[in-house]
């Protein structure tokens, strides 16, 4: 596990970014999940507008998801919660597959490995507009769904966690779909100085295993 860098900004002093339980964690490709196979003992169903039945969250995650996609839904615009919670198993298989469709350079672009991923915290998700246009794709990030999420997000805890233009540092191709659960003054923090984990928590870039 890479050591922080001095920050140049630090919203928190106190949080804790090492503990898979704390809501602050830092998981990246140089920061994997100790241990690797950590599960979330408090696991929830939000009750959002979903495209499968049983998708989880961390419980505080799951409500700041309802409470996100309420304000969306108030405005008019319509989400669906893609997908949430993967156990370490689970996030084998589907790195697995991206492997065999893609060779490992370019799945380790879009996808984590295994014991890698903030799928497995339970307090990452993915979403998408409720009519499927541009599901887990780049564009979404250019319709009325995706701009929204974008404006608003942080306001009820979440950021967008690989933002354009950030692949060097966070290790991911732009995924404007994936939202990470920080809690509304830590996410706050993030997006006013610059929206970029580990930039502004004073963490090390992770491009690369």
């Amino acid at each position: 596990m890479s050591s922080p860098a001095s920050p140049s900004s630090e919203p928190e002093p106190d949080l804790d970014h090492t503990d898979p339980a704390s809501i602050h964690v830092l998981v990246n490709k140089l920061n994997p999940l100790q241990p690797a196979d950590y599960a979330p003992d408090d696991l929830s169903v939000p009750t959002v507008p979903s495209q499968r039945t049983g998708l989880e969250l961390r419980q505080e995650a799951a409500g700041a998801a309802e409470d996100l996609f309420a304000a969306a839904a108030a405005d008019g615009v319509d989400l669906s919660l893609v997908s949430a919670y993967r156990s370490y198993g689970y996030q084998q298989g589907t790195y697995a597959g991206w492997v065999e469709k893609y060779g490992q350079a370019e799945a380790d672009r879009i996808s984590a490995r295994p014991g890698y991923s903030e799928h497995q915290t339970g307090l990452a998700m993915d979403v998408g507009a409720a009519d499927g246009t541009c599901a887990l794709e780049q564009c979404f990030g250019e319709t009325p769904e995706g701009a929204w999420v974008a404006e608003h997000a942080a306001e009820h805890g979440w950021i967008i966690r690989y933002p354009d233009g950030a692949e060097d540092t966070t290790g991911y191709s732009p995924e404007p779909w994936h939202l990470r659960y920080l809690g509304t003054e830590a996410a706050a923090g993030v997006v006013g100085s610059g929206g970029v984990l580990e930039t502004v928590w004073g963490f090390d870039p992770a491009p690369g295993y």
